[in-house]
């Protein structure tokens, strides 16, 4: 009866194999938030750039002062340069609109 069943492949995996894709999803979320965590650091080094800048500058770029100052206060593992560019793009969409955006 069993001799005619065909073995199925992904029940025999060698144990290197089940070994490296342990150590792989123990190490790849932890790679992933190191990077996320690098990211945010640069992002907010450039956040605190951008706030040494003066008014006019920064009307120059397209944002303002709160602008800065709102996304230096997001949490610390966040990155400010996201925040920051969706204001921009918000405020060029809406006077490409017509509109002012406050």
């Amino acid at each position: 009866m069993f001799e005619r069943l065909s073995p199925n492949p992904t029940l025999h995996t060698p144990r290197t194999d089940d070994l490296a894709a342990r150590l792989a999803a123990l190490i790849g979320p932890a790679v992933t938030a190191a990077t996320r965590l690098a990211r945010a650091i640069r992002g907010r080094r450039a956040a605190y750039r951008l706030a040494a800048l003066d008014d006019h500058m920064l009307s120059d770029i397209g944002l303002t002062r709160f602008d800065v100052d709102s996304a230096l206060a997001m949490p610390l593992a966040s990155d400010p340069n996201a925040e920051l560019i969706r204001r921009r793009s918000d405020r060029i969409a809406s006077q490409r609109r017509g509109r002012k955006f406050l």
